[in-house]
Parts: structure tokens; C-alpha cells; sequence
């Protein structure tokens, strides 16, 4: 394979290259020794990354798959030319824990107990909260940790099975609106408004810490949140500029924000 020029990849982490230079090994060894590969789960800014790489090399014979078609966590496969992708070749599995619908467990109740078994992140793919039932998707390899270890989580008894069936757990993302007005759609302006923080404040975190406008790390209070991005910062969660709703009699413009659970 050529030499790659990443020159296009804006604001590539150390393990943002890492994976990049993955990938490019698993092209070549799809290519020349018909072998396919897989990621540990990503995130979405991964994925993307992840897509964009794929799709400059003009190599077209992978997939996207988090255990299920809505997943937002995704594993990266990636399959020798020509060769039929089948989703049953992806090492994840999903597995539910069941409990008295009186009961009740949050995402980071079921994360929680799964990292102090010394679980890495990227094992761990989608968590979906039900009423008396929660679906996790991970890697296969660590299927019989969990169902040997996993017997409450918290003060809440569980079973564990292998399996899962979402026809009755609701899999729409829960928010809650933030109404107000701003000077602009600059980011230390939506953001300041999504984190009740001042202006001031919130550009310090900005060019201090750094936030994740469309999956981008952005460092900048200046960039503008375009009508439909969503952005996520450190310790407050993520956000989607929901609308742009009009303007003021001041002139500013007021906005919908989404806050999600």
C-alpha cells in the first residue's frame, strides 16, 4: 500500500493515529492475505474517523455493526474483497440482566459493575435501560466473566443470560429541552447556554479542556454549532442544537437545545 496522508484527519489524538495505522494494517492483510479483521467497539467519533479512512482508501468491503441496527457503539470489521459480509461474524454479543420491575438501574449502575471486573471500555458496546430488564452488547471473549460475576449490580440482584430481545424496551434517547437566546451560534455562546455558565467561563474551558463539536475535538470559542450538531463536553454531558427559532427584538437568536440523559 502507498504511503498514507492522514492530512485530511483534523485534530487526530495519539490513539486516533493508532487506530488509523490499524486500519491501514487491516486493508492490507484483507487484501493480500484474505483474513478479516475486527475493531473493539468505538464510539462515534471513532466510527467516523474510522469511515472516513476506509472510504479514502477506496476500500469499500467493510461494516459498521454494534450487535443490533440502531447501536451507537459500533465494532469495525473489516472483510477481504468480494468476501460476503455476514453480521453473525462480528465477535459481540448481547446479553440481558433481569430484575423486579420495582427495581430500578441506571447506564452508569450497569457500566459501574462491569468495570470494576476489570472490563476495559472498548469491550463494552450499547447499554440499554428497560423496565425490570437491561441489554448490554460486548465482546464475545468476555461473555463468561460476566455470567460468572455478574449477580447484582449495586444492591440489585440480577440474572444474567446470554440473549436479548428489544421488542419491549424503548430505544428512543431520552432528553431535555434548553430554551434561550444567544449572540450567536459561536461555540462559547450554544455552549454557555447549554451549561449555565457565563460566556467568560465557558470560552476558558473551551481553549483549556476542549469540547466535541460533530465528533471533533474543537479548542476553538469561535467555531460555530451549525442548526443539527451535537457536541458533548467533559463532565456535562452531550448536547444537540435542536433549532434556530428566530431572532430577538435585541437581535439575538433564540435556540433549542437538547440535553441528553
Amino acid at each position: 500500500m502507498k504511503e498514507f496522508n492522514s492530512s485530511f484527519l483534523r485534530n487526530l489524538s495519539k490513539s486516533d493515529h493508532l487506530l488509523v495505522d490499524k486500519i491501514l494494517d487491516w486493508v492490507s492483510i484483507a487484501n493480500e492475505k484474505y483474513t478479516e479483521k475486527f475493531s473493539f467497539f468505538l464510539d462515534c467519533r471513532q466510527s467516523k474517523i474510522a469511515k472516513q479512512v476506509l472510504d479514502s482508501l477506496k476500500f469499500d468491503n467493510y461494516k459498521l455493526f454494534g450487535g443490533y441496527d440502531e447501536a451507537h457503539r459500533l465494532m469495525l470489521g473489516v472483510f477481504p474483497p468480494y468476501s460476503e459480509i455476514d453480521n453473525n461474524d462480528f465477535p459481540v454479543k448481547g446479553l440481558t440482566f433481569t430484575y423486579r420491575k420495582c427495581d430500578v438501574l441506571t447506564h452508569r449502575d450497569v457500566l459501574g459493575s462491569l468495570m470494576s471486573l476489570n472490563i476495559s471500555r472498548d469491550c463494552i458496546g450499547d447499554i440499554i435501560i428497560g423496565e425490570g430488564k437491561s441489554i448490554v452488547f460486548s465482546v464475545d471473549k468476555i461473555l463468561p466473566l460476566i455470567l460468572e460475576n455478574v449477580h447484582k449490580i449495586g444492591r440489585i440482584g440480577v440474572k444474567t443470560e446470554i440473549g436479548f430481545d428489544l421488542s419491549d424496551v424503548a430505544l428512543e434517547q431520552k432528553f431535555s429541552d434548553i430554551c434561550g437566546t444567544v449572540q450567536s451560534l459561536r461555540a462559547d455562546s450554544v455552549i454557555a447556554l447549554a451549561i449555565n455558565k457565563s460566556r467568560e467561563k465557558t470560552s476558558a474551558l473551551i481553549k483549556t479542556n476542549g469540547v466535541f463539536i460533530d465528533y471533533e475535538e474543537v479548542f476553538s470559542p469561535s467555531f460555530e454549532i451549525c442548526e443539527g450538531v451535537g457536541f458533548s463536553i467533559r463532565g456535562y454531558g452531550k448536547f444537540l442544537l435542536s433549532s434556530v427559532d428566530g431572532v430577538s427584538r435585541k437581535n439575538r437568536l433564540h435556540i433549542t437545545i437538547k440535553k441528553y440523559d
